[in-house]
Parts: C-alpha cells; structure tokens; sequence
C-alpha cells in the first residue's frame, strides 16, 4: 500500500533535501524525488507525530525529559534510572565515549559500519581498534576478544544490515574488556528479531541504543534512547548538556511511542520488498550482502556512477565508497507501490553503465 493510503508523509521530496551519510546532495531538479539512502520506515512519519512537533511550544526551554524516559522505560520492561533520552543515536555514541573513556583509552568498532563511532572516538582524543569484516558475506565478530575499554557493535550493522543472533553479542560481551555498546537502531526491521533490551534487563555490562529516527521516520527531531545499567546511564547524563533534546523532539517521541507496534508491522512488507531486490540483483550475477534491515547493499560496480545515474530516474540511493566500499550500494527497501519504480530504474541505469 502506497505511503499515503497507510497515514504515513509521502517519501519523495524536492531537489534540495540531503540524506543523512549520503555521498552528495540531491541534484536531480525533480520534487519527485524518491530517497533510498536513509533507511527509514517506507511510510514517512505518521501525521500524529508531525502534528504533535508542530503542536509544541517553541517560545520556552524544553521540559525535562523525565516523564518521556519513564514512559520509554514502562514499555521495554526496565526502570527509569536505566534510560536516557538523548538528540538521536548520535548524542548517545558520543556521551558514552565521553563518559567511559579517558586519556590514552581506544574503543573496538567492527567494519565496515556506521562512520560516527570512529569520527567521535578520534575527535575525543581516543584511539581505535578495528575488527574488520569482508564482503560479500561480511562475517560476525571475531573470536578474539576486543581489548579495548569500550566496544560497539551495531545490530544489525549498516551498510551491509548483518544481524547477530543473541549467542553471538553475549559472547562479545564475555570477552570484551569492558563496556560493549550495542546500536540497534535497525532491529525494529528484522523479521523474528530479539530483543537487545533483554541485555539490559539480564543485568548486563551493556548500553543499547535506541531510536525514534527511522522507526518513526523522523531524523529532522532528533531524538532516542540509551537504555544500561543504572550507574552507566547515570555517567551519561552526567555529561549531557542541558536542554540536549528539543521540545518539538520530546512531544513527538511522546506521540510516537502509542504507535511502536503499529509502525513495526512493516516489517514483512519490508523483508518481501528486500527479497525481491535480492532476487533481482541475482539474476543479473551481482552479489549482495545476506542483509535483514529495511536496505540491500549490492555489488554493482562503479558506485558512484550509479547514483549518478539513479538520481537521474528520481531515486536516491548511498553510495558506500565512505564506507571503503567503492564498487557497492546501499538502497533502502522502498514502499511496495514504489517498488517496480525502483527495478525499472535500477534496470535501465546498469544496462546504461555496462
């Protein structure tokens, strides 16, 4: 069903939008434009969250985000001392470095995956330890523990969308040195997906990052959660600058939250969609990533051509060469009324590139 029959903001927007990561701005000069680089939920923000942004009071600081923490904490089984509402996944990569980090001190990241862990560790004065994981199968973690005081794992990871089973984080968590933070912004996508928040529950040396951002399509308010141990949540806040959430952020995640398990119902829509593209990219011999998020990242060549050659259908798509992945694409599960839209462009760009 197409975006606008489901309640949900139309996924196109006009030539001057940016998605967050991509390779470049939007060039195309069409309003038709159909963005595939972001990974968010293929239906757009639901109107009562827009209106619940809109609705909010601009003119005085934002309230304490208390009582919207409470509520998070009352619908994932934990106390309220075990979360933290911060301005997006981001803001919660960079308190927990700040919080648990020090002078001389690295963090482990697995790669290829999202650029911000590294950027905010080395930014911060830390070091890094790299485990890397090649294509096109883009293994789980090592055996080898990570040595670092602080380890993040993303799950399912991004660009390649690989999600570990819950063996293989606890066992990153009996080996780590130290504190593994877990960013399962994309777990809501996953068909059968297990719950990071046990780890919290289960009384674990774990911080799990959570977001309103692509669940809820709404990356312009910036706003998630960090859920962990009381006392590590509490070193977080304590480095949180004050007001870090805006209003418009707080009331919109408030509106949201009633609609998790309504919005989480894509998620077969999402894996039928996924599976079709991979079926698509198989029969032309191009091999894909054995992804499970709401995206397919796909060896097609001459990443940054593609796009070029996509944004000239009106799609958007991310090139990964950011991630040292120049001959592969990422491309956001679309809605399925846009779907044959995206494999009837796809098809005429690469027979346009061979």
């Amino acid at each position: 069903m197409h975006a606008r029959d489901r309640g949900g903001a139309d996924r196109r927007r006009g030539p001057r939008g940016r998605a967050h990561g991509c390779g470049g701005p939007v060039v195309s000069g069409s309003a038709d434009t159909l963005d595939l680089a972001s990974n968010l939920h293929p239906h757009g923000p639901h109107p009562t969250v827009v209106e619940a942004a809109r609705r909010a009071e601009v003119g005085r600081y934002p309230p304490d985000a208390s009582t919207l923490a409470a509520e998070v904490a009352l619908s994932i089984g934990v106390s309220r001392e075990q979360v933290l509402i911060t301005a997006g996944a981001t803001e919660a990569v960079h308190l927990a470095l700040r919080a648990l980090l020090g002078p001389g001190d690295a963090c482990t990241v697995f790669t290829p995956t999202f650029g911000e862990y590294e950027r905010a560790a080395l930014g911060a004065g830390f070091t890094v330890e790299r485990h890397e994981a090649f294509p096109p199968d883009f293994a789980p973690p090592p055996d080898d523990p990570p040595r670092a005081l602080l380890t993040v794992v993303a799950n399912p990871s991004s660009p390649a969308g690989v999600y570990l089973e819950e063996s293989v984080i606890r066992r990153v968590l009996r080996t780590a040195r130290g504190i593994v933070l877990v960013d399962a912004v994309y777990e809501p996508f996953v068909e059968a997906a297990w719950d990071a928040n046990k780890l919290v529950r289960d009384g674990l040396p774990v911080l799990v990052i959570n977001s309103f951002t692509k669940l809820h399509a709404i990356p312009g308010l910036r706003v998630g959660y960090v859920t962990g141990p009381a006392p590590l949540i509490g070193s977080l806040a304590a480095v949180q600058p004050t007001w870090a959430v805006s209003t418009p952020a707080i009331e919109a995640a408030h509106a949201a939250l009633p609609l998790e398990a309504d919005r989480r119902e894509v998620v077969r829509e999402v894996a039928e969609t996924r599976e079709a593209m991979h079926e698509f990219f198989a029969a032309r011999g191009i091999a894909v990533s054995p992804a499970r998020a709401n995206f397919v990242l796909a060896r097609t060549g001459d990443a940054g051509a593609l796009r070029a050659a996509l944004l000239r259908r009106g799609i958007e798509v991310r090139d990964c060469t950011s991630f040292g992945l120049p001959d592969w694409v990422r491309i956001t599960t679309p809605p399925a009324a846009e779907l044959p839209r995206l494999l009837g462009a796809l098809r005429e760009a690469l027979e346009e590139l061979a």
